[in-house]
This record gives structure tokens, C-alpha cells and sequence, in this order.
């Protein structure tokens, strides 16, 4: 059986009143607590991101099904040709092959490089910050911008039993109102 226009139109209906919900839950919503890393490039290495992600919740918990993060990382201290740097090093990396993010056409005033959500916060910065997570889209910092003089600043948000659409408008929004050098904006 073929897909029908009436299928179409409720699909349509569907997403209409899914909008409309999102919308309404926009308009009540408060900042949540924005919580702050800082961590300095050079000195990346396995124990060093350990030892800065061991007080993040690990996710594993039933009580954390209904959780989501939303993170910003940026560079702490921005210099006039740090995210230039930064950006040369990654599409350098980038070109070697690998399993990086995308560096975004240039945006001249931007000090962030990611805006990102997860269910998973310590596993996913472990991912951006370490060398590991093979084949996971990240920028695996560890393993190309160790040699840059950089602190890093990452500030996350904890979102609870907060509907999908909604969690991912809100990175969407900071996407856009940052517009970060590396990544991607929306949902997987």
C-alpha cells in the first residue's frame, strides 16, 4: 500500500500540535543551572580528563533515562588567533582522515567551538576532549590540539523529563546565537 495524502495531512497535524507544545514549553522555560569546566589544551591526556570529568554523573542510572545535557564549549581566554588556530589544526587533522567533526565556514567573531547535546555528558566530552571514541563524530582534542597555548571553558545545562523537541530547540538556539566553529547545528 502507497503512502496517502490523508496520512500526509495527519502526519502534518501531528507535527503541528508536537510545535505547539514545544512552543508553549518555551515560553515557561528558565535557565537551569549552567555548570562550568575549564580545562587547558596542552595538558589533555587520558588521566587529565578522567580526573576532570570524575564528579559527572555517568548517565548509567535509571534515574537519568529522562535526563539531557546541553554543553557549550568555547575557548576560556580568546586571543585574536586562537579559534584561527584551532580551526587549522582540526581541518589539518581533518585531511589526514579520521572521525572528526565538520569545521564550519569561518564566523570572524566566534570564541565557541561546539554546541552540543547528549544523554550521556561524560561519555560525550570524554569523546571531544580525548583521543578514543574511534568512529564517533567528535573533535577528539587530545589527539590534534595539544600543541596549542589554549584553556578551554565548557558550560552545561541539565534538562529533566523535558520533551525531546524542546531540548533540541534549545541547542538549536544556542547554535545559532553562538554560531560555533566546529560541528553541526540540529539532532543526529
Amino acid at each position: 500500500m502507497q503512502f496517502t495524502p490523508s496520512e500526509f495531512a495527519a502526519a502534518v497535524a501531528s507535527a503541528s500540535d508536537q510545535l505547539k507544545a514545544v512552543q508553549a514549553g518555551l515560553s515557561t522555560l528558565r535557565c537551569p543551572e549552567i555548570r562550568p569546566l575549564r580545562v587547558k589544551l596542552s595538558s589533555l591526556s587520558e588521566a587529565s580528563i578522567k580526573e576532570l570529568l570524575k564528579d559527572l554523573p555517568s548517565s548509567h542510572a535509571k534515574a537519568d533515562k529522562d535526563v539531557d545535557y546541553v554543553y557549550v564549549i568555547r575557548v576560556a581566554e580568546p586571543a585574536a588567533d586562537t579559534v584561527s588556530s584551532l580551526r587549522k589544526a582540526l581541518t589539518k587533522a581533518r585531511e589526514i582522515g579520521g572521525d572528526y567533526c565538520r569545521v564550519i565556514e569561518p564566523c570572524p567573531d566566534t570564541t565557541t567551538l561546539y554546541v552540543g547535546r547528549s544523554k550521556s555528558l561524560k561519555t560525550r566530552l570524554r569523546q571531544h576532549l580525548g583521543a578514543g571514541g574511534a568512529g564517533v563524530y567528535a573533535m577528539h582534542l587530545e589527539r590534534w590540539a595539544t600543541g596549542i597555548d589554549a584553556d578551554l571553558s565548557i558550560s552545561y545545562m541539565q534538562f529533566v523529563n523535558q520533551h525531546d523537541l524542546l531540548v533540541q530547540a534549545i541547542e538549536d538556539g544556542i547554535w545559532e546565537s553562538l554560531r560555533p566553529a566546529f560541528g553541526r547545528k540540529g539532532g543526529k
